[in-house]
C-alpha cells in the first residue's frame, strides 16, 4: 500500500533579466529576451579573468550588445547564422 500526503512547493519565476552593462531591462514588449547572453571562463594563465575556470555569465540588452558588436574587427551585425543556410 501507498500512502501519500499533499505538499507544496515553491518555485522561481523569473520576472526580469537586467543588463549587466547599462542596468535597464533586456525583455522585450512580448516578453521575450532582448539581448546576448555569454559566459567567460579564465584559463590558468589568464591575466583578466584570472580564477581557473571560474564561469561568470553575463546578459547584455540589445542596445549595448549592438553598440559592442559594432567596435569588432568583422562585421558581425550582418553576417548570417550558419543554420540560415
Amino acid at each position: 500500500m501507498r500512502i501519500y500526503k499533499n505538499v507544496t512547493k515553491t518555485a522561481q519565476e523569473q520576472i526580469d533579466i537586467i543588463c549587466d552593462k547599462c542596468g535597464k531591462s533586456c525583455i522585450g514588449t512580448c516578453g521575450n529576451f532582448c539581448g546576448i547572453q555569454f559566459d567567460v571562463m579564465g584559463g590558468y594563465d589568464s591575466p583578466v579573468f584570472p580564477d581557473d575556470e571560474t564561469i561568470r555569465r553575463y546578459d547584455v540588452c540589445e542596445i549595448c550588445a549592438h553598440e559592442w558588436l559594432k567596435t569588432w574587427p568583422k562585421d558581425y551585425l550582418t553576417m548570417t547564422s550558419t543554420l540560415e543556410k
